[in-house]
């Protein structure tokens, strides 16, 4: 008898929200035009909010290339010994923060730059002329983390070993990286700001369209007050009205960012070589399906709420 009850429970439930939908898909067609604004202007947001989702895996993949790039080079004097060469080497290997020191002797260290100048006859023939190797002996060292270069700077600047040391420098990347992070700061920054007037926009236009949808229909729920329909049937197909505009304008932008990014794709390969966007968006897929829904459909039914709650006085 108890399962037979919960059974009816169940299927009364099952009615009562098959009703709520089917009277928030009618509200949704009856106010066609308003229905196609409000849901484009949702699109547009959410289309501007894939964009932002788009510079921040550029310009993260960027960050991550460069940083892969930073380094520290330790330059020696010519009266250092390899000894004490190989002794300071020692030491950054045992420092925490450090993943790898690689040892370049003046020998190597010159035959790698005839190396990288061999096509060039003058510096050819400037070096064969030389009686001294000019070149110093170096330890290149790279960090677990870019954030960790500092200490090991500190770190050496401190080593008793100091006095054997000509130069200590970090390769251009730090600075290119910083201005990479201060425009992709910017872009996001500036982007969210846009997003957030955008999505304002859209709260207002659905807040609207659901007003109007309450006042059109006001006898309708009077006739529904007094025949003892509940606030949950009431207020319940506008909170699905608002859902289906955010739905809908979800649809409309996966329908255009995918293409758009199969298309794009390429172009970002021929500038970031081994990057692939459209392979990204595909791999995350579901991830980027369920946020951008999300998103629409919480400012669907959040414009349907503040509406409800302003303007249905049950």
């Amino acid at each position: 008898r108890q399962i037979h009850i919960i059974s009816l429970k169940i299927k009364d439930m099952r009615e009562h929200l098959n009703r709520v939908f089917k009277v928030g898909w009618t509200n949704f067609k009856r106010n066609s035009y308003l229905s196609f604004g409000t849901t484009g202007v949702m699109a547009l947001v959410l289309m501007l909010f894939s964009g932002l989702m788009v510079v921040n895996f550029l310009s993260s993949t960027i960050i991550g290339s460069l940083e892969d790039k930073v380094d520290i080079s330790v330059y020696f004097k010519n009266e250092a010994s390899e000894v004490e060469i190989r002794e300071v080497r020692q030491q950054l290997e045992n420092f925490g923060s450090v993943a790898r020191v690689e040892y370049i002797s003046r020998d190597q260290a010159l035959e790698d730059f005839k190396q990288r100048h061999a096509g060039d006859a003058l510096i050819q023939e400037s070096l064969a002329e030389l009686e001294d190797n000019p070149l110093q002996a170096s330890l290149n060292v790279k960090a677990t983390d870019s954030s960790k270069y500092p200490a090991i700077v500190e770190f050496l600047e401190a080593n008793k070993f100091r006095s054997l040391v000509d130069k200590i420098s970090f390769y251009e990347n730090e600075q290119v990286i910083r201005r990479v992070q201060n425009i992709s700061n910017g872009m996001r920054n500036w982007g969210f700001l846009a997003t957030m007037v955008l999505a304002v926009v859209a709260v207002l236009v659905t807040f609207n369209t659901i007003r109007l949808t309450i006042y059109n229909q006001r006898q309708e729920i009077e006739i529904m007050r007094l025949v003892g329909g509940s606030n949950w049937h009431i207020k319940a197909p506008y909170l699905v009205e608002g859902g289906l505009y955010g739905a809908f304008a979800a649809a409309i932008t996966l329908v255009i960012f995918y293409p758009v990014a199969y298309f794009v794709s390429p172009k970002v390969g021929s500038l970031m070589p081994g990057v692939s966007l459209i392979g990204y968006f595909v791999s995350n897929g579901l991830q980027y399906v369920f946020l951008v829904a999300f998103v629409g459909i919480l400012l669907g039914v959040a414009s349907s709420f503040v509406a409800i709650r302003r303007f249905l006085k049950i």
